[in-house]
């Protein structure tokens, strides 16, 4: 089974690749880790290394702190900050600083199918200017459906998820600025440490690449 989650994986990054020209790859590494406060309060830390121009160059880095409060089996909120290192057009990395406080609610397991809706709402200040608008901090809403299905015997948890940003308070003339979709799957050894692997597709009508494969590792420690 596991073997075959890798292998849907791998076909789909290929196929996307070979039919996508246009397009660019990177990887994704992340790393996440949570510590029990009290209970139902919890601490998150994340910090990721994103590579594009086919993973050999790094894009940004960022290191994310933040609290989660769980309301119930079904709906947990949290609140978040995360220093970003972009590099911009001076081909130096520059600081970025987000915010962002954000909803999940899940709904009762059915059929061992478990779909989640997450809600965020960020803001973003740079700290490299290229024109005036650069100087107003940007107001995005992110919100994602998330599909999972538990494999009865096995600590193996495969997923689809779709994701949509659009700006906010001064938008623009998109909808929606961004979609991006996601296919993948997380093994968890003893209860506590989490190895996943997932395909992303990125689609930006406001940033560039426009287009976007990605291959992304993750590793989750629970303390």
């Amino acid at each position: 089974m596991i073997r075959k989650v890798v292998y849907l994986i791998i076909s789909f990054l290929i196929s996307a690749t070979l039919n996508g020209q246009k397009t660019d790859f990177g990887i994704w590494y992340e790393v996440k880790a949570e510590k029990k406060i009290i209970d139902n309060l919890r601490f998150d830390l994340e910090a990721s290394i994103r590579t594009d121009q086919d993973a050999s160059h790094i894009d940004k880095f960022y290191l994310e702190p933040g609290l989660r409060y769980k309301f119930n089996d079904y709906v947990a909120a949290g609140l978040y900050y995360r220093l970003i290192e972009q590099k911009e057009n001076d081909g130096s990395y520059h600081p970025r600083h987000r915010w962002f406080m954000q909803v999940r609610g899940t709904a009762p397991t059915v059929y061992r199918f478990t779909f989640a809706m997450r809600y965020r709402l960020q803001q973003q200040f740079k700290t490299y200017i290229e024109d005036p608008d650069d100087e107003v901090p940007g107001w995005y809403q992110r919100l994602r459906f998330e599909l999972d299905y538990d494999i009865k015997g096995i600590p193996l948890k495969p997923y689809v998820n779709v994701e949509m940003h659009s700006r906010l308070f001064n938008p623009n003339e998109y909808t929606i600025d961004k979609w991006r979709s996601m296919v993948g799957a997380e093994y968890t050894l003893n209860k506590r440490h989490t190895f996943g692997l997932e395909y992303i597709y990125n689609d930006s009508r406001v940033t560039k690449p426009a287009y976007m494969n990605i291959l992304g590792v993750t590793y989750s420690i629970k303390l």
